[in-house]
Order: structure tokens, then C-alpha cells, then sequence
């Protein structure tokens, strides 16, 4: 099988003006005397918590990443690899160009930036959207804190999982390392590492970044995407899996 290739699609235009950088921010809003109380509490709440509020929820891929270890890992491919990516003109490519819409791709064994276990498995009676993403691709970049704002507004229908795979890895390459990104993000879906030779990116058949695999409850591929993804995109597919 080719090595995945190292290229991105041309951004959406509406996507293009949204990045990491404008993603709201919470905090404490005074709105007057009356509530000085309220506000010594919490306050004082933060104080005695230590900050909490600053770091990610346990579990999460933020959380992993906050605690790296490791910025590749090994894994296990357990299953026949899928075939490579079609060359489309569209970012999501139509069921009928993808030799893959109807097969079972392989299981993933492996591990996430603080060494926990991670497996995707397809199937289970839960659909899966898996996301390959690499940290100097200016397109995952763009891409990531979209799917987790839409995370955020409680987009993602009942009965799917969502994955990252951090391929692609390399030091001297930008926004290096990984973990730093992820975490950043407040990424909440678990990251598999992927290794130094892609092994988890060809099973997939990945031809771009970000390469996105959907898979029904069954365990069946119902759609691969690369490329800048729109929200409203992904809010249709998985619909149809949910």
C-alpha cells in the first residue's frame, strides 16, 4: 500500500476566517453590588480548588495530552486495511467513487499521549466518526476547534463516538508537539497515537489531511472525507448513522 501523502484540501471559505485563536472564552461577569456575596464564594471556591476549572475533564484527549508521555506510540492493526482514498474533486467522497462504503475497516490497538489504552473497534451497535489529523497541517488546524465547538453545542447525535488519530508526526515540522495542540484545543474525544510509520493512517487509506472515516453501528464504512469538512456536513452524516 502507498504511504499516505502529505496534503491538504483547499480550505471552505467560511471556514477559512475561524481558527483556534477566536474560540469564546468563559469568565466571571459583575453585574453589580447586590451580588458581591455570589462572588467572594466562588471566588474562594476557586481558591480552595486550586484552578480546576483550568484543566481538562478526565478521560478526554485534552486530559491524555496534558499528561504526554509520548508523541507517537505503537499499534495494532487487526483486520484488512481499507483501500486508499479515491481522487475526488469533492471533499466527502460520493458512496458510489469509494470502493470502501460497505466494508469493515480494521480495528486500531493502541495507545494516547499518557499511555492509556485506546481501541477503536468498528461495530458494537455504535456508529464511529474517526479523524486522522497531523499537527503541522494547517487544514487540521482549522479544522479540529470546529468539530469541537460543534462537540460543544451538542451536535453529535445519540449513539456515536468520535475519534482522533494523531499521524503524521514530526519535530521539526510546525506546531510541534501534538500534545501541546491537542490539549490547547480542549479536544474532548480520545486521540490514538498513530506510529512512526502511519501503520493506523494506511489501514484507513488515508490521501489527505484531515482524512475522516465514518462507520455505522454495524461496523460498515458509510463515508470517507478529506479535506475541511463543513460542520453542517457532518452534522448530515452522522445523522444517517445515528
Amino acid at each position: 500500500m502507498n504511504n499516505p501523502k502529505h496534503t491538504g484540501a483547499d480550505p471552505y471559505a467560511d471556514l477559512a476566517k475561524r481558527t483556534s485563536g477566536n474560540r469564546p472564552k468563559t469568565g466571571l461577569i459583575v453585574i453589580g453590588i447586590s451580588v458581591g456575596a455570589v462572588l467572594i464564594i466562588a471566588i474562594l471556591a476557586l481558591l480552595f480548588t486550586g484552578g480546576e476549572d483550568e484543566d481538562a475533564a478526565a478521560g478526554t484527549g485534552a486530559a491524555a495530552a496534558q499528561n504526554a508521555t509520548q508523541e507517537q506510540a505503537t499499534v495494532e492493526v487487526i483486520g484488512e486495511p481499507l483501500p486508499d482514498y479515491p481522487a475526488v474533486s469533492a471533499v466527502v467522497a460520493p458512496a458510489e467513487q469509494d470502493p470502501a462504503v460497505g466494508m469493515t475497516p480494521p480495528t486500531l490497538k493502541g495507545e494516547s499521549f499518557d499511555g492509556s489504552s485506546i481501541t477503536i473497534e468498528p461495530g458494537g451497535g455504535t456508529a464511529k466518526l474517526v479523524m486522522f489529523v497531523a499537527h503541522w497541517c494547517p487544514h487540521c488546524q482549522k479544522e479540529l476547534p470546529l468539530v469541537q465547538e460543534w462537540i460543544d453545542a451538542g451536535l453529535v447525535p445519540d449513539g456515536v463516538e468520535i475519534y482522533a488519530v494523531s499521524t503524521g508526526v514530526a519535530a521539526d515540522r510546525p506546531n510541534y508537539p501534538p500534545s501541546e495542540w491537542i490539549a490547547a484545543e480542549g479536544w474532548e474525544p480520545k486521540v490514538l497515537l498513530d506510529n512512526a510509520d502511519q501503520s493506523a493512517a494506511a489501514a484507513y487509506g488515508l490521501g489527505s489531511y484531515p482524512f475522516f472515516v465514518l462507520i455505522d453501528a454495524d461496523g460498515k464504512v458509510v463515508q470517507r472525507g478529506a479535506g475541511e469538512v463543513p460542520e453542517s456536513a457532518f452534522v448530515d452524516l452522522l445523522d444517517q448513522v445515528a
